[in-house]
């Protein structure tokens, strides 16, 4: 049988109005280093696609063409009924395949037997379109998604992108396909029903990327969303969607709901409760005696009745709820049961089920659980209990005397990284604090399953990296990733980085190596869609600011202000841009010209930033306006407190002014978050010195020399002081050792500033 006949692998694109895109979709395929494939391209509807499928002629290529628009979850129904390949992937016709995905992808299904479905990593291109040309011009590549299968947080949120898998074809066909009912977000829906059965594969590799427009997006998924409660709506059916049983790798959980009265307060009660838990559960509606017809319910529970997991269970005559639910458990398969009542204060703790899962497997002696939530305290009901110990306990004529294990709630161990990433992004984001980030970080990396790798965290470990200064490791471990093939993103940190460490000549090289694998030339940045307004940083934006400020540090004015003038044409409102200039103009001796830069910063935020107040204050150093120097710097330091910059010019301005007062508390408090900035530490032990306080200045001019034994205002501070302290010893008939003793004495910031 030749290859045509039976291929190994069937690509599926479904394709709607988008022709000027999927010829590069189709030749990303044609591309592809792995060759014994058919591609199945459905046309879902709007401009008939067949001439650009037919310039390709590659009898590989089918066209399945229909100009009615029936959803994707249809044509890839259609897609997997005709397929003849081993393993199935998608391509959306827009998104593109690097050579190596199919290559990658079906050695690994090859390779484990023992999975069905494997994934790679991809790149979320952000891109422009030039309207005339119709060319998209790419200026942000991320890695937004990168996680190791994790099959409780895969029933929480979908981590495995629909361009990025493979999975064998009779794997789909067992789940029973794409659900035609669910509009947004089919790919999760399928994932979501194959986890009931089978394990996943993530192999680190990025084969591909899919593409994000920069403005407003045409994609169907994002306008199926403006619609906030049918897009809620949606969701639940998916959550309510599971495959035929028997399932191999969930434990099947019935949560048995006793109604005695039906209405719209249920219905919202049942909607809170689907929204809120992860873990699949099938509901059971008891109807205990409440005087209502099975038609009556029917019709009050309107389409809440689309949500396949939820049964009715009638009882004609009422009974107490215990009893109520043994009816229920009986014609129950599952293994556990969640009884629940009103009160259940679902999305409060929206991870109880797994973590009373996990609880229960780690105790087998335990056979029921409630958990310690102070607004069901007073319900015997919102409990996990086995179903045949349930049985065997509550029995008419002996009561319903469960024995409960009460738990406090903890994170599941599926949750164990995004519990250790929220406090992560707290101390990093919210509160600033550098090195606790840092701790948490290093702690993150020790997961070993289920979470993101670090093609994912490097995004969030490099700035912390960069500002403790520990540029080895991160150098190390960019340099692996960019090997590895992530190289975008990864080559723009590089540069950055070689920049803080003053390698600036690699810097520059590194930054344009960088632009290229965007796909870009700087000659791009002439097309007619630029300039831009966008009220975000997209990625190249970043990378001509890194570039000019590299250009600068290696004596290219010119060039600098080349790429700030591109940084600007991305992002018009951005006043970024504008002080790269001022520093073009300052360094080339250009005073008017840096004033006008500095005083004309579109936008607001260039108020708040304490560059700008640090440029202001090195124009009028230049121009000998030493106290309105003095005030701008003192501003850049109100501004940014921690940032290094600030340091040397507000010296150096202070002390030709003689303000060692004003200098000492930003430089104090600059010392007391830095201990370990030498060049800081000489510059406090010079101001308090000046200000007659020796004892202080000895004990900076020490810290300092700790740390950088070749300091040279340090050794002479610590010179000075010991000749002040001579003839005073002298005169007093004092040991002068004793004096200096009594100098080295370590004194603590954090107390009460001295008064002078």
């Amino acid at each position: 049988m030749s290859m045509i006949d039976k291929p190994k692998v069937t690509v599926l694109i479904s394709t709607y109005n988008r022709p000027q895109y999927l010829a590069e979709a189709i030749e990303s395929v044609v591309r592809q280093r792995f060759q014994d494939w058919e591609l199945i391209v459905l046309n879902d509807g709007g401009v008939d696609v067949g001439e650009v499928v037919e310039k390709f002629a590659d009898p590989r290529i089918i066209y399945v063409p229909d100009r009615k628009n029936r959803g994707a979850a249809r044509r890839f129904n259609q897609g997997l009924a005709l397929a003849r390949g081993e393993y199935v992937t998608y391509l959306g016709d827009d998104d593109l395949f690097y050579p190596n995905h199919l290559e990658v992808l079906s050695r690994a299904l090859d390779e484990h037997p023992e999975v069905a479905l494997a994934y790679s990593d991809l790149y979320a291109a952000s891109s422009l379109a030039d309207r005339k040309t119709g060319r998209r011009y790419v200026l942000d590549k991320r890695v937004n998604v990168s996680r190791d299968f994790n099959r409780e947080f895969m029933f929480h949120y979908n981590h495995v992108l629909h361009v990025s898998l493979m999975h064998r074809l009779e794997a789909a066909r067992r789940v029973g396909g794409f659900d035609e009912k669910v509009k947004v977000l089919i790919e999760w829906s399928l994932n979501r029903r194959l986890a009931f059965l089978y394990d996943f594969l993530h192999v680190g590799e990025i084969t591909g990327e899919y593409h994000m427009p920069v403005f407003k997006s045409d994609r169907i998924s994002v306008r199926e969303r403006r619609d906030g409660e049918a897009y809620k709506h949606n969701l639940r059916k998916i959550r309510t969607n599971f495959p035929d049983e028997p399932w191999s790798k969930v434990e099947r959980v019935d949560l048995l709901y006793v109604v005695e009265e039906w209405g719209d307060k249920l219905n919202e009660h049942l909607k809170e409760i689907i929204d809120s838990f992860d873990h699949p559960f099938k509901i059971v509606l008891i109807n205990n005696g409440a005087g209502k017809t099975m038609k009556e319910i029917r019709r009050s529970l309107g389409n809440l009745l689309e949500y396949r997991s939820l049964s009715i269970l009638n009882i004609n005559q009422k009974e107490e709820r215990i009893f109520a639910c043994r009816h229920a458990a009986k014609n129950s398969n599952a293994k556990y049961l969640f009884l629940v009542s009103p009160a259940l204060a679902a999305a409060k703790y929206p991870q109880r089920l797994f973590s009373g899962l996990d609880f229960l497997k780690a105790h087998p002696e335990h056979q029921a659980l409630r958990w310690s939530i102070k607004e069901e305290e007073d319900h015997i009901f919102n409990c996990l209990v086995n179903r045949e110990y349930f049985l065997r306990v509550c029995r008419p004529g002996r009561g319903g005397r469960i024995q409960f294990q009460s738990i406090s709630f903890q994170a599941p161990k599926g949750f164990q990284f995004d519990a250790k990433f929220s406090q992560f992004k707290k101390k990093a984001l919210e509160e600033k604090k550098t090195h606790e980030a840092r701790l948490i970080m290093d702690e993150i990396l020790k997961i070993k399953e289920g979470g993101p790798p670090i093609q994912y965290l490097i995004h969030y470990l490099a700035p912390i990296l960069i500002a403790e200064k520990d540029y080895a490791p991160l150098e190390k471990e960019l340099r692996t990733l960019i090997g590895r093939g992530y190289r975008p993103d990864n080559l723009i940190r590089l540069g950055v980085l070689l920049g803080h460490m003053g390698r600036w000549p690699e810097a520059v090289e590194t930054l344009k190596e960088a632009l290229a694998a965007h796909g870009l030339c700087e000659e791009d940045f002439e097309a007619g869609c630029f300039p831009f307004s966008l009220n975000r940083n997209l990625s190249v934006f970043h990378l001509f600011n890194a570039l000019g400020e590299a250009c600068l540090a290696v004596n290219d004015p010119g060039q600098a202000a080349r790429y700030y003038h591109l940084a600007s044409k991305l992002r018009t409102d951005s006043h970024k841009p504008f002080l790269g200039f001022a520093k073009v103009w300052l360094a080339s001796g250009q005073y008017d010209r840096a004033e006008a830069a500095l005083t004309k910063l579109p936008g607001r935020g260039g108020q708040e930033d304490p560059e700008t107040h640090r440029l202001l204050g090195l124009l009028c150093q230049k121009r000998r306006q030493l106290d309105l120097s003095f005030r701008c710097l003192r501003k850049a330091f109100e501004l940014g407190p921690d940032d290094e910059k600030n340091v040397e010019p507000f010296y150096f301005v202070g002390a030709a002014l003689g303000k060692w007062e004003e200098m000492y508390n930003p430089l104090a408090a600059f010392s007391h978050k830095h201990p370990d900035h030498a060049l800081a530490l000489a510059r406090l032990s010079a101001v308090c010195f000046n200000l007659q306080n020796d004892v202080l200045a000895l004990d900076m001019a020490e810290k300092c020399l700790a740390l950088s034994p070749s300091n040279a205002t340090a050794k002479s501070i610590i010179s000075r002081i010991r000749a002040r302290e001579a003839p005073l010893a002298a005169e007093n008939g004092l040991n002068p050792e004793i004096i200096a003793e009594v100098g080295g004495l370590k004194l603590n910031l954090n107390s009460r500033p001295i008064s002078w």
